[in-house]
């Protein structure tokens, strides 16, 4: 792992805000709640100063006793989506947050997304530091990205904003169980009965998260781990060499998401495009 990468507790947990003018944002995908709550929470838990956008999917109330499969690019009726914004709070270093529900009613998830991700960061022009975005369970981080990309560069109030990085969130514990399985990936609920589930399978979603990040930040096992498919000779679990294989050669593999900050996210993804606008061609 980079040292770049590494926590230091004294320089990012002082309250200051970034001595920047520009307004960097992380987006951040998963593909199971736990753990992409948990590095949410922990890259929040780094840098005091940063706002924070986590987006999850919720069976509506009005929904159909049975719910079938989101194909993906059409809409969803029967979910809809809880934005909650996390403010900084100044000196105090205490948060205010806001919770509002999206109806998906005439687009699809990540369209539903975007567009909400764009007019919560308009409201935010101005302003400096870090956004991280934390998007639903499933929904990819490259698209939503280029379509944020754009609207900052036509629009007046996306003077200074960016789009710093796309990270995953990638749970070792159960990892080989949803890389293999081949059932629809569960957007909300738990079961058949109550659920809400995307057409696409869980360990297609899995990969496709993994393939298009920049940053994939691994959480260390603390249960029982994988089925011990790839176990080799030693003992060793094989499920990171699985993550490092099908991961994108320039992507960086974090073996410890706790030990990440998230400037230093922020910060290396631009510090890799400057050495590569200067490299010899």
């Amino acid at each position: 792992m980079s040292d770049s990468l590494v926590s230091r507790p004294e320089a990012s947990r002082n309250g200051n805000p970034a001595q920047t003018a520009a307004l960097d944002i992380v987006l951040l995908t998963g593909a199971d709640r736990l753990s992409l709550d948990s590095v949410a929470f922990s890259l929040m838990d780094t840098c005091e100063a940063a706002y924070g956008i986590t987006y999850d999917v919720r069976v509506s109330a009005d929904a159909p006793d049975e719910i079938e499969c989101a194909e993906p690019g059409q809409p969803v009726s029967d979910m809809e989506v809880l934005r909650i914004v996390s403010m900084p709070g100044g000196d105090t270093g205490l948060r205010s947050a806001d919770t509002q529900v999206c109806p998906v009613s005439d687009c699809c998830l990540t369209c539903t997304v975007k567009h909400d991700a764009a007019r919560m960061l308009e409201q935010l022009s101005g302003r400096s530091g870090i956004v991280l975005i934390a998007l639903p369970i499933g929904v990819e981080g490259t698209p939503v990205a280029q379509y944020l990309d754009d609207l900052l560069s036509l629009n007046e109030w996306g003077a200074g904003m960016r789009i710093a990085t796309i990270a995953n969130a990638v749970g070792l514990d159960e990892f080989e169980e949803r890389f293999f399985d081949d059932e629809p990936l569960c957007l909300a609920g738990t079961s058949e009965e109550d659920g809400v589930f995307d057409a696409r399978s869980t360990g297609a979603v899995v990969s496709r998260l993994i393939c298009e990040a920049m940053h994939v930040l691994e959480l260390p096992m603390v249960g029982a781990g994988c089925m011990a498919r790839h176990v080799d000779a030693d003992g060793d679990c094989r499920c990171r060499d699985i993550i490092r294989a099908i991961a994108d050669p320039g992507a960086i593999v974090c073996e410890d998401a706790h030990e990440v900050t998230l400037r230093a996210l922020a910060a290396q993804q631009q510090e890799q495009k400057e050495e590569l606008s200067v490299s010899p061609q």
